[in-house]
């Protein structure tokens, strides 16, 4: 995911699980103090190439809720990621690109 106001770019994992039409998942996220964070995702939508998702966490005791709509190819899936700062609305561009998954 590309930094915020042109800082350095941040790697997350998203782990997807398709169970028939249910759409499951977590997202794992460097942590300030070099622990990983996972949330669930929730909402989570997959209808021909379009996927979206939403992630909630909790910052300094304010929750943010992100949500996340992209085009899955074979194999990157790219699109927005939505959410409010301030009563702002804020949106960026992720990117996520498979990897093989370890056994």
């Amino acid at each position: 995911m590309p930094g915020r106001d042109g800082g350095p770019g941040r790697t997350n994992t998203l782990t997807l699980k398709l169970d028939g039409d249910k759409l499951t998942g977590k997202v794992s996220t460097p942590g300030r103090d070099g622990q990983a964070r996972e949330t669930e995702i929730a909402d989570a939508k997959l209808k021909g190439a379009e996927i979206s998702f939403t992630v909630t966490r909790e910052f300094n005791g304010n929750k943010m809720v992100f949500k996340y709509n992209g085009k899955v190819t074979a194999s990157t899936i790219k699109g927005k990621i939505e959410s409010e700062r301030d009563g702002q609305p804020q949106s960026r561009d992720w990117e996520a690109k498979r990897e093989a998954v370890k056994k």
